[in-house]
């Protein structure tokens, strides 16, 4: 549910073509989105943010809480981001200068608000320290200092937080003297890039291998992950995980159900094992039961599951979902989003979302939460859907 970004040597494109032949789309406002689960949150080039979709625990962050917002709803507090991770019924982003808010369900602390009280507007992580990323899971949250030092918060059940406490309300350090890159909270475990030679780590639940340690024993704290691989990019999700490494290889690992890894089968592998088809990407993102990847040259790629069309490409596979019930699948990457491009992509739990180059938001996938952002609710949507741009907030 992370998103990763891609920026472009030509710089923003003003006008883009239609894929389907339509004619020209204006340019949007968005600089990020993120999908959780079942709901969309993003913020504008100058900073204002957004949230669209499933809102029942306040995570839309517009200080009520409502069912539904099936389009761009304001974020409360005129806060400028810099970045917004949404995670499964909690949201978090950072502002200028590397200050934390957080907001919605906070019954195991996820929110670091030294409180389980929820909130619907956002709240400041408590411990006044400065962070360089976030990102937010199930019932727990990570992020990383403007050193690289990680800190996680919320629920310990499974060594999610990658230290031996119990569910903390505020952010503890990760037991480790490593520094990080880059970090990513999946179901109920986390994963991060060591600053020095790239290589992967990840702690908490093991139960599919999706710490990559060639086993399905869960960590407490931070563990190696096997093959020796160095990595630029990773992201977590329910039960498996995937990364790109330095030469643009990407690999995934953990539960193999649905071809969620790639590799053309649909077994579990605890250790990193290569994306078929020998594309070259500059990120990947993973939801619930499908994974995606940015290409190189800016085109997106997904595998998985196409049961609520979030792959937004020809599955031309069938995959067993649960007893008596089969859904449309890719155990490789198709090439998704109708060859649009992309300079950011993240993927939902059942949903994807991607920002063009000018600035459009696009989501496509389940909408039964509004979390597409095309301002209704029902069927999945399978056409890549441009998000209405919101209107700029003024400043008070």
């Amino acid at each position: 549910m992370r998103v990763r970004r891609l920026l472009s040597a030509f710089g923003l494109v003003a006008i883009a073509c239609s894929s389907d032949g339509l004619g020209p789309i204006p340019p949007g406002l968005f600089e990020s989105v993120s999908g959780g689960f079942r709901y969309t949150c993003g913020f504008l080039s100058e900073g204002p943010g957004y949230c669209w979709g499933d809102n029942a625990v306040g995570q839309g962050g517009n200080g009520v809480v409502s069912s539904i917002d099936s389009a761009p709803t304001p974020i409360t507090g005129f806060v400028l981001f810099t970045q917004i991770d949404a995670g499964q019924g909690h949201t978090c982003g950072l502002v200028p200068g590397g200050d934390a808010y957080c907001w919605g369900v906070s019954d195991d602390g996820a929110l670091g608000s030294d409180t389980t009280t929820r909130s619907a507007n956002p709240v400041p992580v408590a411990g006044g320290l400065k962070f360089k990323q976030i990102s937010a899971g199930f019932n727990s949250t990570c992020a990383l200092t403007l050193a690289g030092a990680a800190y996680c918060w919320g629920s310990n059940g499974f060594g999610q937080l990658g230290r031996d406490t119990s569910d903390t309300q505020t952010p503890v350090a990760v037991a480790t003297n490593l520094r990080f890159t880059t970090i990513a909270v999946g179901q109920y475990y986390a994963c991060a890039i060591d600053v020095v030679g790239g290589a992967g780590y990840c702690w908490g639940a093991n139960t599919y291998g999706n710490l990559g340690t060639t086993d399905t024993t869960s960590r407490v704290g931070p563990k190696l992950v096997a093959g020796g691989l160095h990595f630029k990019a990773i992201d977590a999700a329910s039960f498996h995980t995937c990364a790109v490494t330095t030469n643009a290889a990407a690999y995934c690992w953990g539960a193999g159900q649905l071809g969620l890894l790639g590799n053309g089968a649909k077994d579990d592998h605890p250790t990193p094992t290569p994306v078929s088809g020998n594309h070259q990407f500059s990120s990947v993102t993973v939801g619930a039961n499908h994974s995606c990847g940015l290409s190189v040259d800016l085109f997106l790629f997904c595998w998985g599951s196409n049961g609520t069309a979030q792959i937004a490409g020809s599955a031309l596979e069938t995959c067993p979902l649960g007893p008596g019930t089969d859904v449309p699948c890719s155990t490789t990457p198709v090439t998704s989003a109708s060859g649009r491009t992309f300079r950011a992509v993240s993927a939902g739990a059942f949903h994807t979302c991607g920002v063009a180059f000018d600035g459009g938001a696009f989501c496509w996938g389940a909408n039964d939460r509004g979390q597409v952002g095309n301002g209704s609710t029902g069927a999945s949507v399978a056409a890549v859907t441009r998000v209405p741009d919101p209107p700029v907030p003024l400043t008070p």
